[in-house]
């Protein structure tokens, strides 16, 4: 599995997840099966910036404590699972990928 968390800083497996996506700065890339780890910076264009980067990420999952209507739409329709719970970090998401659940709705914007 391919789980994407957004960030608001780039200190590796350090970094605290961002309590909104819409105001991430970048977006972590978690691959299960490699165990590799790869932060990208967002690209700051018109629109759902993180959920753009996001897409391109070629994620299966997407980890966040809240998600907008439009965003949740896209990764809805792109088949990308959203998923949530109570860690704050990437290490804590990754120390805890069998702990992660379903998110059921998003922030109401």
């Amino acid at each position: 599995m391919r789980i994407a968390i957004s960030l608001m800083e780039d200190k590796g497996k350090d970094s605290e997840v961002a309590e909104h996506p819409g105001n991430a700065k970048f977006i972590a890339v978690y691959d299960s099966g490699t165990k590799e780890l790869e932060i990208k910076p967002i690209k700051q264009i018109e629109g759902c910036s993180p959920i753009i980067t996001l897409m391109e990420s070629k994620a299966d999952a997407f980890y966040c404590f809240e998600l907008g209507m439009r965003a949740e739409k896209i990764c809805k329709e792109k088949g990308i699972k959203l998923l949530t719970g109570k860690f704050k970090t990437v290490k804590e998401v990754i120390d805890n990928l069998d702990k992660l659940e379903e998110l059921k709705e998003g922030c109401g914007h």
